[in-house]
């Protein structure tokens, strides 16, 4: 899908794909584009924009910071786990966002759901996932 930029403006794909405590992904194909203004790009990330992509947020398990139909804007480049913050990660074929900590176990990270009160946290091997991006920005229906 080729769609033109707006002046002044970088444009983001959007990919029909959802992460959440239970998205399978069978297929990432580009539904269309978002434009953001380059200077705003360039306050969230110094990441190139050919590494932006957009997904949709399904579920409850990160309420109250992500809602079900919230979007986030990821930076694909960003996945080494060695730092704390929000990522998408793909374990078993299975997208999720959640915010990831280190864990004091060698090779491993804490997986931490914020909607704590239903998903209690949980170690995993750094190995068995893949990291898709880092979380920088999301966008919400009112």
């Amino acid at each position: 899908m080729h769609e033109e930029a707006p002046a002044f403006s970088t444009l983001v794909p959007v990919y029909e794909v959802a992460a959440s405590g239970g998205a399978v992904v069978e297929a990432e194909e580009q539904s269309h584009s978002l434009a953001f203004p380059p200077a705003y790009l360039s306050k969230l990330t110094s990441s190139s924009p050919k590494n932006l992509s957009i997904i949709s947020v399904k579920g409850d398990s990160m309420e109250k910071t992500l809602l079900d139909d919230d979007i986030v804007l990821l930076d694909r480049s960003k996945t080494h786990l060695g730092y704390d913050g929000l990522f998408v990660l793909r374990h078993n074929d299975t997208l999720h966002v959640k915010r990831v900590a280190l864990s004091p176990k060698p090779g491993h990270v804490t997986i931490i759901s914020d909607n704590r009160d239903i998903y209690p946290a949980y170690e995993a091997r750094i190995e068995d996932l893949e990291v898709i991006g880092k979380v920088l920005w999301y966008g919400r229906k009112v």
